[in-house]
């Protein structure tokens, strides 16, 4: 997906259908698996970092651009990556941000279908969101 930022793509596109009520909702997530391969953030603008990945998936969010470009009306960005201490690395990072970044260490998810819908993923400044569950 564009933005003036960069262009992302994640490594995986899904969304959840919720039943409360007999009434339907939807989720719909981009998954980032962060390897730790890039600075979380540089003080130049010259390098990569994730922040900059970040910068370029708030502008998709801020801008609808999701909802243009695949026609979901939502998104949240889910990363999983490599440590706890990188996960609070990268909520410093977003502090401030709209509550679409989610973060898990990948040592937290017991078993990938498991740990990613059971199990609280963290957000700057937002209680933890359990994803397998519509609110």
């Amino acid at each position: 997906m564009p933005s003036a930022n960069g262009a992302v793509a994640p490594d995986a596109i899904f969304g959840l259908e919720y039943r409360v009520d007999g009434r339907r909702t939807y989720r719909f997530f981009a998954l980032e698996a962060d390897r730790g391969t890039m600075p979380v953030s540089r003080g130049n603008a010259a390098g990569t970092s994730f922040r900059g990945k970040l910068n370029a998936y708030s502008e998709i969010v801020r801008g609808r651009i999701h909802k243009a470009r695949l026609g979901i009306p939502n998104l949240l960005v889910l990363t999983v990556t490599t440590s706890e201490q990188r996960v609070a690395a990268m909520l410093e990072r977003v502090q401030g941000d709209e509550p679409v970044f989610l973060f898990k260490a990948a040592g937290a998810l017991l078993s990938p279908c498991n740990g990613l819908l059971a199990d609280p993923w963290q957000r700057a400044g937002q209680p933890a969101l359990l994803i397998g569950q519509p609110s």
